[in-house]
């Protein structure tokens, strides 16, 4: 009989170590998983893709999942993000059968768990640091215990929040100009705020100050010998739908002007190939690429 009464002990004691191992399984938070891509493409205007050590700040709410201003690092730059402080630091679901709300922006600034509010002191006049205004946002995204991968992806990538002005400037035999007076010459524009701000919590981006006069363009320019064209990409905060903009070429000791009016709005991506000859400038082409499309016009000027 004692021997009966030890093995149902015994039983009863496993069973009860079973029950609660589930429990502690069920009942126990899990870590979220980050996987993000840009617009559906996975590429960003300062390069074609996430580069290593990219950060984002992650914030998410519900009922009992509260976080703010998460900082996760895709180490490998391959959209695929962890907490900068690894796993146990970063987001984990509190809660069973419960919606959590999430948002994210890039780049990373202010205190990890701290709100970073609105950033207001970065300018763009040094297009050499495009990576710190390259401005993203990404929100109505939901996860949950259940399905906890958190995927800035589909229909809620990241989407470009400043917008782009690309320059490419040409020549030819004909027009007097050879490459190398387009790659020696001297460029500069007109019309463009500075300064301007970045809301985290709603991926709004304003220009603010005002606008500069002949500022000479920073942005590292790429050369093509072969087909003789300069080509400067720059990243701007929003200036309008119609900007007006004054484009200025100095080159063999002349200057030459001409007038764009780029759609400068939120996610709108200009490209113009504005022709250096020694009567004037000629913009000869004008075309949307990468980003969201916008309306620009041909224009000529001497």
């Amino acid at each position: 009989m004692k021997k009966y009464l030890i093995i149902a002990a015994t039983a009863l004691s496993l069973a009860a170590c079973s029950n609660d191992k589930e429990y502690r399984i069920e009942k126990a938070p899990v870590a979220a998983k980050v996987t993000a891509s840009i617009e559906g493409v996975s590429t960003r205007a300062s390069n074609s893709s996430w580069d290593q050590g990219d950060a984002i700040g992650i914030s998410c709410s519900s009922a009992t999942t509260n976080y703010k201003n998460m900082k996760y690092v895709t180490a490998l730059g391959d959209g695929n993000f962890e907490h900068a402080d690894g796993e146990p630091m970063g987001i984990f679901f509190q809660t069973a059968n419960e919606t959590v709300n999430f948002s994210a922006y890039y780049p990373f600034a202010g205190t990890n768990g701290t709100e970073a509010g609105v950033i207001s002191n970065v300018t763009t006049d040094d297009q050499t640091k495009q990576k710190q205004f390259d401005f993203l946002f990404a929100d109505n995204v939901t996860a949950s215990r259940e399905s906890y991968v958190v995927r800035f992806t589909g229909e809620h990538p990241f989407n470009h929040k400043m917008c782009r002005l690309i320059i490419n400037l040409s020549t030819s035999a004909d027009a007097d100009f050879k490459a190398e007076d387009v790659f020696a010459g001297s460029y500069s524009i007109s019309g463009i705020k500075h300064s301007g701000s970045f809301n985290t919590a709603t991926g709004e981006a304003t220009a603010t100050g005002d606008a500069s006069a002949n500022w000479d363009i920073t942005a590292v320019p790429t050369d093509d010998a072969a087909n003789a064209t300069r080509t400067y990409s720059m990243i701007f905060y929003p200036q309008g739908e119609n900007a007006a903009i004054t484009f200025y070429a100095t080159i063999a000791g002349q200057v030459y002007t001409c007038q764009i009016n780029p759609n400068l709005t939120a996610g709108k991506s200009n490209n113009y190939t504005i022709i250096t000859r020694k009567t004037g400038l000629k913009v000869s082409s004008c075309s949307i690429n990468n980003w969201e499309d916008a309306n620009t016009g041909n224009i000529e000027a001497q």
